[in-house]
């Protein structure tokens, strides 16, 4: 059966950050566009956005009611991406400088006919732009994502506002969903969803770590929990991208035991030819190299796996992502390079190329990397944790995360067991496409379970 959905998603539909999130999505959209479901993205505009518009016309090269103006400013705003900020606030002034943005855009323009919508003083037609790619001369490769929406809905100041309404505690920003037959919420969203009989939300639980990470800023606690509240009082159906993440929130929120629930993992491709056949990779001449993918958040442990790399002076160590003050550390080992932010292929290449990529985070709801070193035949390291277990299960080599010794250890190990590392991994890809390749994951994401059958899988 194909389906008319609406997909809200605040990774996909407003410039963001490369997180976890965006990749489940957007490899979810893939997946389901490639069994034939039409598919619209919620966007968010801005004054950012209308400013863009507003230049196009004045081009005058179009004609004033041209559509591919808008499609223009849409595909532009949406690549307007922050890759250089912090993804977690702490400190003081920190929290004062968000609250001070949060209250500028309280009172904007988008802000205010949010708030109007939320209370019913206010209606407003949905407005649809038809997304015609071939328009544009060139799409990026991070935006290829969205050609597979047939449709983009346009809500002013949307995602922005559901954080002001989450944080003060205002009435949620309404959606108009009425012409599809399935949403998908793709984390929790404060938002109303107003629909047809008989359509179904699914919201997406990646994890619970606002609620149960310690070294969080009360603020990222104060919107999660009005945000999952909403989603879960109007979800028909919830999809957790592990069984890990399942069961903890089994635990922590018994009450919504009664929704039928299943697991979807993330997924990426595994349909590259040559990665079966990679030589072994030489990072510097002469030197082998190690990959870890992190952000600024103290659970990514990065800071343990730069230490541990002064034991290791004979390989190097690519830090990929925004890692705040630890790059600025004192006494750095002399073989670890901060990469930053780093497109996706660029990123795809080093992992690749690497002889190990380091996963050595305290807490994860997933662990994407994991996945995509699997997908380029690379061995992996990872702290021994549960959800990592189900994961990568024996195709890692696992390590205490609290011990820069057994980091330094596992990296030497690794070394040692390149040719069978990757000879395990290269015998389970068939069943590694199967569990983590894209193209399955629109047939388990549609796939109905009562809450006891995804308990029994779970168990």
């Amino acid at each position: 059966m194909k389906h008319n959905i609406l997909v809200i998603s605040e990774s996909l539909g407003q410039p963001n950050h490369r997180r976890g999130i965006f990749h489940f999505t957007r490899e979810l959209v893939r997946s389901l566009a490639s069994e034939g479901h039409e598919l619209t993205l919620v966007v968010e505009t801005t004054k950012r956005y209308r400013k863009l518009c507003r230049r196009e016309r004045r081009t005058r090269l179009f004609a004033a009611q041209s559509r591919n103006i808008e499609l223009l400013a849409l595909y532009r705003y949406l690549d307007e991406i922050n890759v250089s900020g912090p993804l977690t606030l702490s400190g003081t002034r920190r929290k004062l400088d968000w609250l001070r943005r949060r209250a500028g855009l309280l009172l904007s323009r988008d802000n205010t006919v949010c708030l109007l919508r939320a209370i019913g003083l206010l209606g407003r037609p949905t407005r649809l732009i038809e997304n015609r790619p071939a328009a544009l001369e060139y799409i990026p490769p991070d935006l290829r994502h969205l050609e597979l929406f047939g449709e983009f809905q346009l809500e002013p100041g949307f995602f922005n506002y559901q954080d002001a309404s989450a944080f003060f505690l205002l009435p949620p920003p309404r959606i108009d969903a009425r012409d599809y037959d399935l949403i998908v919420v793709d984390t929790p969203t404060r938002v109303v969803i107003r629909r047809k009989p008989g359509a179904k939300v699914i919201c997406i639980v990646h994890d619970l770590l606002p609620l149960t990470d310690l070294k969080l800023s009360d603020i990222a606690t104060r919107q999660f929990l009005p945000r999952i509240r909403t989603s879960l009082r109007q979800a028909d159906e919830l999809a957790f991208v592990s069984n890990y993440s399942m069961m903890r929130f089994r635990e922590l929120l018994p009450q919504f035991a009664h929704l039928p629930a299943r697991v979807v993992y993330p997924r990426t491709r595994f349909d590259a030819p040559d990665v079966l056949h990679l030589p072994a990779p030489s990072g510097r001449p002469g030197r082998p190299s190690f990959v870890v993918i992190v952000s600024n958040e103290p659970r990514k442990n990065v800071a343990a796996v730069v230490r541990a790399f002064r034991n290791v002076p004979h390989a190097d160590l690519v830090v990929i992502g925004y890692t705040g003050e630890i790059s600025r550390m004192r006494n750095l080992p002399p073989n670890v390079r901060f990469a930053g932010y780093v497109d996706e292929h660029e990123k795809a290449a080093l992992i690749a190329e690497a002889h190990g990529l380091i996963m050595p985070s305290l807490a994860e709801g997933f662990g994407v990397p994991i996945i995509e070193a699997l997908a380029a035949n690379t061995p992996v390291l990872c702290s021994d944790i549960a959800v990592f277990r189900e994961v990568a299960g024996e195709l890692a080599d696992y390590f205490d995360p609290f011990s820069t010794e057994a980091i330094a250890a596992s990296v030497t190990r690794v070394l040692a067991r390149q040719e069978e590392c990757r000879g395990r991994i290269r015998a389970q890809r068939h069943e590694l496409a199967e569990r983590f390749g894209y193209e399955t994951q629109a047939r388990d994401f549609l796939r109905h379970e009562t809450p006891r059958e995804s308990l029994v899988a779970a168990q």
